[in-house]
């Protein structure tokens, strides 16, 4: 799989129209952060495509260096601590809540662990069979709770389209380890799963749709 700063700008372009078609479509406030996500990974492929455009040395090594921190700070922290809390509040079982809880456990510590490694050494970034590969210096065992906090919530959730969203980010994850080289499966990940976040909007209208075939009968019973 080949990408570039192109294939990033324009996803980050999609995405950002994906997520102001999300913005006018109502819905209530504990959809909000799953509502943001189209939004975070635009910012996150607009990112990658500067990180492509310094392997040209179109910018400056500071440049460089901030753009890298911003990239691994969405992809390795901001993901696993957002995803759980997003499928949690959109959530009105209660067992279901509770193993979304524990996946936000799971994420919280992701993502705190790889915050420091982050901090602690810089993330090293460079060109690999024509992908960007990202290395975290982050024990190697942080990636089951990792893929845990960004697939089970929605797995666990009680709407089918969430369900679908999980399913379809697992089955991304195993398609990028099975094409992508194992340094670059991070950027490739990352980029199939930005792809499949617009998506979301279908979930949204479908939701709207839902709500107002379900308010008929009951405005149709007041007549």
């Amino acid at each position: 799989m080949c990408y570039s700063a192109e294939a990033s700008f324009i996803a980050s372009g999609v995405l950002a129209g994906t997520s102001i078609a999300i913005s006018r479509i109502p819905k209530d406030k504990n959809s909000l952060p799953l509502s943001a996500i189209p939004a975070i990974f635009a910012v996150h492929q607009l990112i990658e495509g500067a990180i492509w455009l310094n392997q040209g040395k179109v910018t400056s090594v500071a440049f460089q260096a901030t753009a890298v921190f911003m990239y691994a700070l969405i992809a390795y922290v901001v993901w696993p601590v957002l995803i759980p809390f997003a499928a949690y509040l959109t959530e009105a079982n209660k067992r279901r809540r509770l193993g979304m809880l524990a996946c936000q456990v799971l994420g919280l510590a992701a993502g705190l662990a790889y915050l420091l490694s982050i901090l602690r050494s810089p993330v090293g970034v460079s060109v690999h069979t024509c992908s960007l590969a990202y290395n975290p210096h982050a024990p190697g065992y942080l990636f089951a709770p990792y893929l845990i906090a960004v697939s089970v919530p929605f797995l666990l959730s009680s709407k089918r389209g969430l369900v679908r969203f999980g399913l379809a980010i697992l089955i991304a994850c195993g398609v990028a380890f099975y094409f992508a080289s194992r340094p670059s499966f991070p950027s490739v990940w990352c980029f199939l799963a930005a792809g499949l976040s617009f998506s979301l909007y279908f979930y949204f209208r479908a939701a709207v749709h839902g709500e107002a075939t379900q308010a008929e009968p009951v405005c149709a019973q007041h007549r």
